[in-house]
């Protein structure tokens, strides 16, 4: 026998799911079209800490009511990218942020994103959430505080949750109506 050596595992967790700090290393936006025609806006990050497959896709999206997009606002806004400058709204009761869309705005930022254990395919890949959060941070027109971070992050896993149960619940109603046709009488 022999006196061997061998290192102790070094895994960052870098892949555990979760909450992880990330910088964004590029930011490509883009149109996607549906069947039905209708198109939709999106940006592509990539993050420096990862592969190119481990990227994250973000859509826009609006408000029914108001016809605001904020999907992509918020990126910006939580990545402190591109801001130009705060506004007073009109009323005087919320501010209005002002910012340049430019995706290389984002490049160098960091943000946080969450990592979750993916089950479409039953091979349990991770991926990231398309709804990150800001890291805590002072910035000339925007500032986050830790508390501010954590409730963000909590809204951001409220949203993931509703998005499993619509999934699992849209997966069952096709199970059973599948069943239900395949019945002879």
């Amino acid at each position: 026998m022999a006196v061997k050596t061998m290192q102790v595992s070094s895994q960052s967790g870098k892949f555990d799911a979760g909450w992880h700090e990330v910088t964004i290393s590029k930011a490509e936006d883009g149109t996607w079209t549906s069947q039905a025609g209708v198109d939709k806006k999106y940006i592509d990050l990539y993050f420096g800490e990862y592969s190119e497959n481990m990227n994250v896709r973000i859509f826009e999206i609006t408000n029914k009511e108001t016809g605001e997009e904020f999907k992509i606002a918020n990126l910006f806004r939580y990545a402190n990218a591109g801001i130009l400058g705060v506004l007073k709204d009109p009323t005087g009761t919320k501010p209005v942020i002002q910012y340049d869309d430019d995706p290389s705005s984002l490049v160098g930022k960091r943000i946080n994103v969450f990592f979750y254990k993916e089950q479409k395919t039953g091979k349990e890949y991770m991926r990231i959430f398309d709804t990150v959060a800001p890291v805590e941070q002072e910035g000339e027109h925007i500032s986050w505080t830790g508390d501010q971070v954590s409730k963000l992050k909590a809204s951001a896993e409220k949203n993931h949750a509703r998005m499993i149960a619509n999934t699992v619940a849209n997966t069952m109603d096709t199970t059973t109506t599948e069943a239900t046709n395949d019945i002879p009488f």
